[in-house]
């Protein structure tokens, strides 16, 4: 038996926001940059901490995460610019 005055059943209730995926669409451009940029910045740090291990595997790592971090600034320069015109 259901308390009176709760006929909701579970079909009736809305999810919650946590509850619904996030589609690709809802990702906004100044987003996808700054995850490309905290990408870059852990591959760096990857990169840095493998380096004791393995300096040319290090240094390489870190090169890329400083290319893929800074990618994202001119990324937004360039869109920003975009937008402008």
């Amino acid at each position: 038996m259901s308390a009176p005055g709760s006929d909701s059943s579970p079909s009736d209730v809305e999810p919650s926001p946590s509850d619904v995926e996030p589609s690709p669409s809802d990702v906004e451009p100044i987003g996808a940059m700054i995850v490309v940029a905290f990408t870059g910045a852990v591959i760096g740090l990857a990169g840095a901490s493998v380096s004791f291990v393995s300096a040319d595997l290090g240094i390489a790592l870190v090169g890329v995460g400083v290319v893929v971090a800074l990618s994202s600034p001119i990324a937004y320069v360039r869109l920003r610019r975009r937008r402008e015109n």
